[in-house]
């Protein structure tokens, strides 16, 4: 019965370094993977530069690099990954970033003292150019010229939201029919470059403040994660990951 500790003490000591080890791996992802066909890469997963992968002839894997650029490479590959990322200028925001949704799971952030039987629903998650969700405060970068519109959860109800120009130049309500999820921003408050909005909502429910980022043009697919980190758009910088890693889990599947 004596040696019984010691070896409990051992595996206990054991999972311990496990897991520490592998939040040490995701603090110091480097790149992460949206798609992969090669076994031993798990889409989803972020790896170091130290860390050696194998992909093999007539596979490959789509990964964010540390530059923030996407890149899709072909084997037949084995080494480091740091010699796939050779020549490239580490783009720290976009690597604060993933390792961070890594280490959080990409959690949204809920009303402090909110219970789980009494959480307000969330909009959906996917990705958009145009969508505002009226449930957090961040920064959101749309396509000039383009029509943004508010998102809320799904809900039988109608719904009102008064938008006020932080600067001063106006405020408008918007309401949202029952079962609709989205309506148009408000026409008498345009979209100005980098202004910050409060949504108002009724209820006594926290107000919302959020920025406008207005795109000359889009990015390439490639560089979307760059260009939103440069311009702080970091929920749908989230959801623009998650949104990828989840299409590549389907293919892979």
């Amino acid at each position: 019965m004596m040696q019984t500790f010691p070896i409990l003490r051992a595996i206990g000591l054991t999972a311990i370094l496990v897991a520490a080890g592998a939040g040490l791996a995701r603090a110091q992802a480097q790149i992460y993977v949206l798609e992969s066909s090669a076994p031993s890469v798990k889409v989803g997963g972020g790896y170091a530069l130290t860390d050696s992968i194998t992909i093999p002839a007539g596979s490959s894997i789509r990964a964010v690099m540390p530059s923030g650029k996407t890149q899709t490479i072909r084997g037949p590959y084995s080494g480091p990954v740091g010699d796939l990322a050779k020549g490239e200028k580490p783009n720290e925001g976009v690597i604060a970033w993933i390792k961070n949704l890594l280490q959080t799971g990409g959690v949204s952030e809920r009303t402090p003292g909110a219970t789980r039987s009494m959480r307000t629903p969330e909009p959906r998650a996917s990705f958009s150019w145009t969508d505002v969700p009226v449930n957090v405060d961040s920064t959101f970068c749309i396509e000039k010229g383009a029509k943004p519109q508010l998102l809320r959860a799904p809900s039988p109800k109608s719904e009102r939201v008064t938008v006020v120009d932080k600067a001063g130049a106006g405020r408008a309500d918007v309401e949202w029919a029952a079962g609709s999820e989205t309506v148009s921003w408000p026409a008498e408050i345009a979209p100005r470059p980098d202004a910050t909005y409060v949504l108002l909502a009724p209820d006594n429910r926290p107000s919302r403040q959020v920025k406008l980022r207005v795109l000359e043009r889009l990015p390439g697919d490639d560089d979307v994660l760059a260009e939103l980190a440069t311009r702080d758009c970091k929920h749908q910088f989230d959801a623009w990951l998650k949104q990828k890693t989840a299409e590549g889990k389907r293919k892979a599947s």
